[in-house]
């Protein structure tokens, strides 16, 4: 951890002036004229963020952990290794919106990609972190807005945007000119289950907003599967859902008396060239 000298110089940059960084003991300094210095968080992490940090709280964290650790996403987790590997089988990978780094440290123990992974929650990417570090798996995560990363232009084979926003431009601007996009969300019946157990009235999902719009699709489909919840996993996919802040006490308070729940699992996922960009 104190070794000094040149740090991921061709894709990490400087946030502020944009120069790359080198290394030293515990910290990234830039090669600008200013040397701006990031200190690593004792997980390993670097906070580039230039506001405050947002994101999913610790508690947001803690549940979908307990959730994704007891393998209810493992199927679709493998699934997306392998869209990725089918067209971009090693390279710099950046996982953008990364959130606790489940789906990111899957990539990284592949093996087969230099991974990055970034979000803007700090208990998020501290716990990516500590998982990565357990692991060696060799992932580098850190703090940043999508809509501004501190990623040199050119500098990733694949970006990956699993339940996060879409940043199409920003996305592209990293994207080699061979670089692909794999945007990965909500089909219309995921989790159908959570939603008839706590509404009486259940409403499709409509296509999401912020979809790339001028990048080439290169391929699409679904992953799609049945699980069962055990009753003391069901609190914690509530709470990692949109649905735990829209969702009424009154409601709320039909998923105690649950034994199990069994529910749709959908990915929607597309696979995109950079096109005209």
């Amino acid at each position: 951890m104190g070794v000094d000298g040149p740090f991921h110089d061709t894709v990490l940059r400087c946030p502020v002036c944009g120069a790359s960084f080198s290394r030293r003991g515990n910290s990234l300094v830039c090669t600008g004229p200013k040397s701006h210095c990031y200190d690593m968080a004792r997980s390993g992490y670097v906070h580039f963020a230039q506001r405050r940090p947002g994101g999913d709280s610790p508690e947001a964290v803690r549940a979908r952990t307990v959730f994704l650790e007891a393998g209810y996403y493992e199927r679709a987790a493998e699934e997306l290794v392998k869209i990725v590997s089918s067209f971009r089988p090693s390279g710099t990978l950046l996982d953008a919106g990364c959130g606790e780094g489940y789906y990111t440290n899957r990539f990284a123990r592949t093996g087969r990609y230099r991974v990055f992974g970034t979000d803007l929650s700090k208990p998020a990417v501290d716990h990516a972190a500590r998982a990565a570090k357990r692991e060696e798996n060799g992932a580098f995560y850190f703090v940043s807005s999508l809509f501004g990363m501190p990623v040199a232009d050119r500098s990733c084979d694949v970006v990956t945007s699993v339940f996060a926003q879409c940043a199409e431009g920003e996305f592209c601007r990293v994207l080699k000119d061979d670089g692909i996009l794999v945007v990965a969300g909500a089909g219309e019946d995921h989790l159908l289950g959570l939603r008839q157990a706590l509404y009486d009235t259940v409403s499709k999902s409509g296509e999401r907003e912020d979809r790339p719009r001028a990048m080439r699709c290169l391929a699409d489909g679904k992953i799609r599967y049945e699980i069962t919840v055990r009753q003391e996993h069901i609190p914690s996919l509530f709470h990692m859902t949109p649905y735990y802040w829209k969702t009424s006490l009154r409601d709320a308070e039909k998923l105690q008396g649950l034994k199990e729940l069994k529910t749709a699992v959908e990915f929607d996922y597309a696979v995109y060239g950079k096109g005209s960009f």
